[in-house]
């Protein structure tokens, strides 16, 4: 299993460049003291200058264990309902975003709806990076759900993160934006011990988790790691949002098609088609398989350094079925989700309710034939309704324990694969995840 603060990941050397970079920014903070003989800079803002690790004292001393940013949007807007439900050890929690009337009123609604006391209000601007880092200077973990991320300032958010240590999740899709946060701050956020968790919805939790948990109970014989990693889809029910078209709409715009591997600079390439033999049954194109298969990579590169892994994704003949049937459902006509949605606006409360998915993976080690597999099973709309629970439930596990893989770890990695299960399978009562095998 992964090993917390001593696994090689969390504790890799900081790079010369880097180094350099953090000493002459510390110069020229020091100057202006050593010049005019005053007294020097407190403890707190020295380790803020220098951007070195974060102390537990400096982590821990916050107002909040999470701060939902992005609240009043639609998916944001989820997810606080789910946290005003309450949750077990009673976290602190607060929702921001720029309108602090919109705000005003969402905490207004959530009180009236719940027996829990109200969330705390933070107002903050993406364009404003020192209104973002009086607000993450406040919190454990910051969970954004302000996208598109590329567009809306979101590497902004990542910056005040970093310089107030604080670990950040996000349930972006936007793959070249997530590799060029990786590029630049991926280093400085393994020095500070953080981690910057992308992804954390729909795309890419589930198939990535459940890739993970199989390539781990093949290594954990001690013999290596798989060979091949397959995921199949089997049920893919729900809507959509202008969120989400949103931010599909900015990726197509500004980027060219995803590489699988661009996620995982110096992995060890391999093709596709090995994995693709672990199921026998039909598989068809599945269309997300572009966001998940590099995340998947990522992982796997991550996990287990050099090893060369083939990675497939596909759907079954069985999603297609369950397809259709959904779609043929009466409400479907009754109450349909919005044709052109727009940003706000989302699938109506019956398919929140009512949506599901399903996908299985296996995973194989060529060498001696040794396989496993497991299922996993989520209830509610796929993007909407269970992305923003797994990810609150994410984001509050990063709050309880600290990360235990820093930099930019992916969601199987952020607090270990089968503690994120064990999370995510008691989350809601027992009725948002169900996981089989493995």
């Amino acid at each position: 299993g992964l090993q917390g603060a001593t696994d090689p990941l969390a504790l890799r050397p900081i790079p010369n460049r880097l180094a350099m970079k953090t000493y002459m920014i510390c110069m020229a903070a020091l100057s202006p003291w050593m010049v005019e003989g005053m007294q020097l800079p407190s403890a707190s803002m020295l380790q803020d200058l220098s951007r070195g690790a974060c102390s537990d004292d400096v982590r821990n001393d916050k107002d909040f264990d999470l701060i939902i940013y992005g609240a009043t949007g639609f998916t944001g807007k989820l997810a606080t309902q789910y946290m005003s439900m309450g949750r077990p050890g009673a976290p602190r929690w607060a929702i921001g975003g720029r309108n602090k009337t919109e705000l005003t009123s969402l905490s207004s609604e959530l009180v009236a709806g719940s027996s829990q006391p109200g969330p705390g209000i933070v107002v903050a601007d993406l364009e404003d990076p020192e209104s973002l880092q009086a607000m993450t200077q406040q919190t454990k973990v910051v969970l954004s759900y302000a996208g598109p991320y590329g567009k809306y300032g979101g590497e902004n958010l990542i910056q005040a993160a970093l310089a107030t240590c604080t670990d950040y999740v996000d349930i972006t899709g936007e793959l070249h934006w997530k590799q060029e946060m990786i590029g630049k701050y991926e280093d400085e956020a393994r020095a500070r011990g953080l981690a910057f968790v992308q992804s954390a919805g729909f795309d890419s939790l589930p198939p990535d988790l459940i890739s993970m948990l199989v390539a781990e109970e093949v290594a954990a014989d001690g013999q290596g790691p798989p060979s091949e990693v397959a995921v199949l889809v089997t049920k893919m029910n729900g809507g959509r949002s202008g969120g989400s078209k949103a931010s599909g709409t900015w990726e197509m715009t500004h980027y060219g098609p995803p590489g699988p591997y661009d996620l995982a600079p110096g992995a060890t390439k391999a093709s596709s088609m090995p994995a693709t033999t672990l199921f026998e049954e039909q598989q068809n194109f599945y269309f997300m398989a572009l966001a998940d298969v590099p995340v998947i990579h990522r992982s796997m590169n991550l996990r287990f350094p050099g090893a060369q892994i083939s990675v497939s994704e596909a759907s079954s003949a069985s999603m297609s079925a369950n397809s259709e049937a959904w779609h043929n459902d009466p409400r479907m006509k009754a109450d349909p989700e919005p044709a052109n949605p727009q940003p706000g606006e989302g699938p109506p409360e019956w398919i929140l309710q009512a949506g599901s998915f399903a996908a299985e993976a296996k995973a194989r080690r060529s060498s001696d034939g040794h396989t496993a597999a497991i299922r996993i099973e989520g209830a509610g709309d796929p993007g909407y309704q269970w992305t923003t629970r797994a990810s609150v439930e994410l984001a509050l596990g990063l709050a309880r324990k600290g990360p235990a893989v820093a930099g930019f770890p992916t969601t199987s990695l952020a607090v270990g694969a089968t503690e994120l299960r064990d999370i995510l399978e008691s989350a809601d009562g027992g009725r948002l995840t169900n996981f089989t095998g493995a």
